[in-house]
């Protein structure tokens, strides 16, 4: 069993579960993942 987790594997997660029914992505800041809210930039 690899117990290796990666931050990708985090974002597709979050993004799978919170994208399409909430709108809401996460996205790779420089220190680390960021949480941004929709808005009229970024639907």
């Amino acid at each position: 069993m690899n117990s290796t987790h990666h931050y990708e594997q985090l974002i597709e997660i979050f993004n799978s579960c919170f994208a399409d029914d909430f709108n809401t992505r996460l996205i790779k800041g420089d220190d680390e993942p960021i949480y941004l809210p929709a808005d009229a930039e970024v639907p």
